[in-house]
């Protein structure tokens, strides 16, 4: 059964070991959504021949020329379904590169135009002292009742969540999601999400690598993200006390219903 890593950063790979690291994960049935830190990186990536490539513009990664990113954004998003990494960051060392009110501006401006766009879009999103912020965000342009957008014109992923439990109830009513890797696994507040979320609200994700221009063979890395899958179905289906063939048919299927 496939295996589907929903955060993986591929742009951070070596552009010479990126066909050995695919050829390595599709012998083990893993597949990616390959993550962008800026507009103008998806644009790069086009060429890839990946099936699944997200236009993102991380806050970390926010700088002077944001506006110019913005309209590279725009620009792009009709030719794909996904988008990410996007989010905010509100940790105090992250604010002094990128101040709030950029972060907040940059998120808004793309939401905006996932909100208009003639597609359903799934967003990987970064939510860092953020969550409830990023809420009000989404939960505005989600709310037909208020005449903004159709409920579900775009479904919200929050990647390795760290907020609040009344921010994760917010988000499962909001019809979005939790990816999960190993390190979130790592702490208590996260083990104790995954085991009460709804299952049919689970992906599956690594985060890797961890930093751009990764020095690590593509084999290595390619080893790394199925171990990373494998070590997170396994965890995870001992915290839901489900068998592991039930938990990734419980995936599959979620991944089917998103249209990935």
């Amino acid at each position: 059964m496939r295996l589907i890593d929903t955060h993986f950063h591929y742009d951070f790979l070596p552009p010479a070991s990126r066909e050995r690291f695919k050829a390595g994960i599709a012998r083990a049935g893993v597949e990616i959504i390959a993550q962008t830190v800026r507009p103008s990186g998806f644009i790069e990536l086009e060429g890839e021949n990946l099936p699944m490539v997200a236009v993102g513009y991380h806050p970390w990664h926010i700088d002077d020329n944001y506006e110019r990113e913005l309209e590279i954004f725009r620009e792009a998003l009709p030719r794909t379904r996904f988008v990410g990494e996007i989010g905010l960051d509100f940790a105090p060392r992250r604010l002094d590169d990128v101040s709030a009110e950029a972060q907040i501006h940059v998120l808004t401006s793309i939401l905006d135009a996932v909100r208009a766009s003639s597609l359903s879009h799934i967003l990987s999103i970064h939510t860092v002292r953020s969550a409830d912020m990023v809420l009000d965000l989404l939960e505005l342009r989600l709310d037909s009742d208020k005449g903004v957008v159709p409920a579900k014109s775009f479904v919200p992923i929050f990647h390795r969540f760290g907020g609040t439990s009344d921010e994760l109830t917010r988000l499962i009513r909001a019809g979005g999601y939790i990816s999960v890797n190993p390190l979130m696994l790592r702490t208590k507040r996260g083990r104790a999400y995954v085991a009460q979320v709804p299952v049919d609200r689970l992906l599956l994700e690594t985060d890797l690598p961890r930093e751009p221009g990764s020095g690590d063979a593509a084999e290595v890395v390619a080893a790394g993200v199925i171990a990373a899958l494998r070590e997170t179905v396994a965890d995870v289906a001992s915290l839901r006390r489900m068998d592991e063939a039930e938990l990734k048919n419980a995936l599959a299927n979620n991944a089917k219903t998103l249209g990935i």
